[in-house]
């Protein structure tokens, strides 16, 4: 069969998810909290770049720390940057999973981004308002849910749930009149593209109290907007085409997110290879552990991130150029921190699997875990080749 053809079904998107799921929950915790720091950066990023903003990584990390715009052209449909960040961190300092809200009560007075320049008549929402009201929508829209087993139908039901509703449905551009002097001309305005990522931050919420995640796990790109359109008109039960789209996407979204935890186990073993600083109480294995996962910052960033002084952020600066992982960028007068891991050893990656990240004693519970899960599912008459999608 060409791999090509193949087509992911129910049992491979259970498969993917419990997988993604034994994992976090086995990984170490060093791995659990620099997984957190980095899905937490992503999903910053991820969300601009839905709502329309063009940048390079480079370029975010350089805004988010004060030195420059996030981008050279004002992009008028799409909601203000820094509202738009300040929102989504307020939102994730109340998950469940401990580590994802630590890290963004910890990066919440890290974002030095310049301010938004936005409409501030008293008759608008403010920008951050604004956000704060999408994220608010998406808590509505998710608790009138019903909650469901089958992640599949759960998805459909998200799906045509926001297809109905006047935010989250796609954008459908009109031809609109207007007059410049004695000239009656049609145009078609830009508007705010579907702001998606409102609920892919609070999906995983949803699953963790329905009981198929164990910790509240964002979930980039887990809305799809032709699958959203086609979960309109179509019902899940009686189309095999929507079956195939959701457990395809749950598919992609649970790979990514395990092959994620995988690559900062990986990135652990670099980390503790390093080895920086010789005292006990020396800081800068935190420092690198920091810079790796989020990437590069600013020394006022640092002090508040780590709470040390000035001194003490330069100290731990000198003990990562000791062991030549540091790298520095200036920018518009200010400069930026960040590591540089390439040039150390990479047995970890050569000779270790994925599955490196977790001890033996972890993965034999997992599999355990997965047997229970099977024997489970034989009791209660589960068959994977008919699954009851309601």
């Amino acid at each position: 069969m060409d791999p090509a053809d193949y087509t992911p079904s129910l049992p491979d998107a259970l498969l993917a998810l419990g997988r993604l799921d034994g994992a976090l929950v086995m990984a170490e915790r060093t791995t659990q909290r620099l997984f957190a720091t980095r899905l937490l950066r992503d999903l910053l990023i991820g969300a601009l770049r839905q709502e329309g903003h063009a940048f390079t990584d480079e370029r975010f990390h350089a805004w988010f720390a004060g030195a420059t715009t996030l981008s050279d052209e004002p992009t008028r449909a799409a909601r203000p940057p820094r509202s738009l960040c300040e929102a989504i961190l307020t939102e994730l300092t109340h998950s469940s999973w401990d580590l994802l809200a630590e890290a963004a009560t910890r990066f919440q007075p890290a974002l030095l981004a310049p301010a938004d320049l936005v409409d501030s008549s008293p008759t608008c929402l403010t920008a951050h308002q604004d956000a704060l009201s999408v994220i608010a929508a998406a808590h509505d829209l998710i608790a009138k849910l019903d909650s469901c087993p089958n992640p599949l139908a759960g998805l459909a039901q998200l799906h045509r749930a926001a297809a109905g509703h006047v935010l989250f449905a796609p954008t459908e551009r009109a031809p609109e009149p207007f007059v410049i002097g004695t000239m009656r001309l049609t145009g078609e305005p830009m508007a705010l593209p579907a702001p998606r990522w409102a609920l892919e931050l609070l999906w995983g919420e949803h699953w963790h109290k329905a009981g198929l995640l164990a910790h509240a796990l964002p979930l980039p790109r887990i809305i799809r907007l032709d699958a959203m359109r086609i979960a309109a008109v179509s019902d899940f039960d009686e189309h095999d085409t929507t079956r195939e789209i959701f457990a395809a996407t749950l598919c992609d979204v649970a790979q990514n997110l395990y092959s994620g935890i995988g690559e900062a186990g990986l990135l652990v073993r670099r980390l503790t290879a390093c080895q920086p600083g010789k005292r006990r109480t020396s800081r800068a294995p935190a420092l690198l552990e920091l810079l790796a996962a989020f990437g590069p910052l600013r020394s006022g960033q640092l002090e508040t991130l780590l709470g040390v002084s000035r001194l003490g952020i330069r100290t731990m600066l000198g003990e990562l150029e000791r062991i030549s992982v540091l790298e520095c960028t200036s920018l518009a007068g200010l400069r930026l921190y960040g590591v540089n891991l390439k040039s150390r050893p990479a047995w970890d990656v050569a000779e270790v699997g994925m599955v490196s990240a977790f001890s033996t004693a972890s993965l034999e519970e997992y599999e355990s875990a997965m047997a229970d899960i099977d024997a489970l599912l034989a009791r209660r008459g589960v068959s994977f080749n008919d699954v009851d999608a309601t």
